[in-house]
């Protein structure tokens, strides 16, 4: 009878740790089904097909995935694929931050700094880009780096921000690695160093950061740490240039007017100056102004006609035909 007993017991164990085994295996089943659903969400988002992408996360973020609720609120954020909804953006991050997602912490962090759909909070701003900075992630080390530098919420820490930005910079963060070329061009945190700053700088301008190139551009036509080089200056203002960036168009106008790099070209110069205008700002946009109407004002009015409609062709090309 004992023996029996026994035996219905080892059988009983046996089952439950069968139903446990199935569980399991149904759980990471479900684990593994969801992470290929954020997968191709993502994959979605970068091709810019936001109705597939809003279609995939929805359904996760009400069921409580995490990187589903990071990735929706990202898009609230930006106001991609839906319009810009800050307040619930910060709820769909904070629903993820507290899971520990390191891209949501990093948001929630964005959000209370800037004050977007919260109250401004600079302490809760440091706290989650503390948490997602020990998680490694290169966007919080940047903005708790700048943070430490700018001495916002915080003492003025430079070494604190040279030591962060490096450490999104291994990471390959274009931001960072702009930052480290100013913290050496200007000695922040370390001795001055144009020759680390150039080295810095141009890494992230290789990749693309339409700010370092505008800043190369500079440095190779005021020959600061460089040789100066007019015609290398020209080519890292296109660069940024390509990319919208308004100063870089200043530039390239000035440089045409100037015959610095390429010789001089009045349609050149007002053409560069058309596309540059709508970005620029304040001083600069004064200024900008006021140099394009001296020129205007002493050419016909088919010059004036063709360097509109160049200016036209450049941006309508994406920056790609404008010469």
């Amino acid at each position: 009878m004992r023996q029996s007993g026994f035996v219905a017991l080892a059988a009983a164990v046996a089952l439950g740790l069968a139903s446990c085994s199935n569980e399991e295996a149904e759980l990471a089943e479900k684990a593994k089904q969801e992470a290929t659903s954020v997968n191709q969400a993502e994959a979605a988002i970068l091709s810019g097909d936001f109705a597939t992408a809003l279609n995939i996360l929805g359904p996760l973020a009400e069921s409580g995935n995490a990187n589903a609720q990071n990735d929706l609120a990202r898009l609230y954020y930006d106001g991609k694929g839906v319009p810009e909804n800050d307040a619930e953006a910060v709820r769909l991050f904070r629903l993820a931050a507290e899971k520990g997602v390191p891209a949501a912490q990093y948001g929630l962090g964005e959000a209370y700094e800037s004050g977007a759909g919260v109250e401004q909070n600079i302490e809760d701003a440091l706290k989650w880009y503390r948490l997602a900075v020990a998680q490694g992630r290169p966007q919080a080390q940047v903005n708790l780096g700048r943070m430490y530098n700018d001495g916002r919420g915080v003492a003025e820490n430079p070494l604190a921000a040279l030591r962060l930005f490096h450490a999104a910079a291994a990471q390959g963060d274009t931001q960072a690695e702009f930052s480290l070329g100013t913290m050496y061009a200007f000695g922040r945190g370390t001795p001055k160093n144009d020759a680390e700053a150039l080295k810095w700088y141009r890494r992230a301008a290789d990749q693309g950061f339409a700010e370092a190139q505008y800043t190369l551009g500079n440095l190779y036509e005021d020959g600061t740490g460089v040789m100066r080089d007019y015609a290398e200056a020209m080519r890292w203002y296109r660069s940024a240039a390509e990319r919208g960036h308004a100063g870089a168009q200043n530039n390239i106008g000035r440089m045409y007017a100037e015959g610095l790099g390429v010789p001089k070209d009045e349609i050149k110069v007002l053409m560069w100056y058309e596309l540059a205008l709508p970005g620029l700002r304040g001083e600069d946009a004064g200024k900008a102004l006021e140099f394009r109407d001296s020129v205007a004002e002493e050419l016909p009015r088919e010059d004036l006609d063709k360097a509109k409609e160049l200016a036209t062709r450049c941006r309508d090309s994406g920056f790609k035909t404008c010469d």
